[in-house]
């Protein structure tokens, strides 16, 4: 599984109003089996949020968290050429212009995994293409 970086974030902060309890059970049971994953791009849009002094976002350093997640089993998926280059063609089948989501969606894609996301955007798609299983949050 892919996590998003909303399901990271609202994972990490525990927000059952986002995650429900049996998503989280599940999160963090393929956390600690090594079977959950995030892109790259997840802890750069996470240090970006907080760079913007977002008040939703109460995390402790970016650096820090990010290796204390991979400590505990969270996996990292270095973004590659093919992965970029395959993140800007999702547009020809009508995914959205947001550059994160197109990266993070083919990273899904790459890897062959269901994407965790409450993205209505990135859901609509999905279900539009049949491209990508959606492990929806709540």
């Amino acid at each position: 599984m892919i996590l998003d970086t909303n399901a990271l974030l609202w994972s990490v902060i525990g927000d059952t109003s986002k995650v429900s309890r049996e998503v989280q059970a599940e999160i963090d049971a393929r956390v600690s089996t090594g079977d959950a994953a995030v892109s790259a791009i997840t802890f750069w849009e996470m240090r970006h949020a907080r760079r913007k002094s977002n008040p939703a976002v109460a995390l402790p350093p970016i650096a820090g968290l990010r290796q204390d997640l991979l400590r505990s089993g969270l996996r990292e998926i270095p973004l590659t050429g093919d992965i970029l280059i395959n993140g800007i063609e999702l547009s020809d089948s009508g995914f959205h212009d947001d550059p994160m989501d197109q990266m993070i969606v083919a990273t899904a894609l790459s890897a062959n995994l269901p994407l965790a996301t409450a993205d209505h955007r990135i859901r609509a798609w999905a279900d539009q293409t049949g491209r990508l299983e959606i492990v929806p949050l709540r």
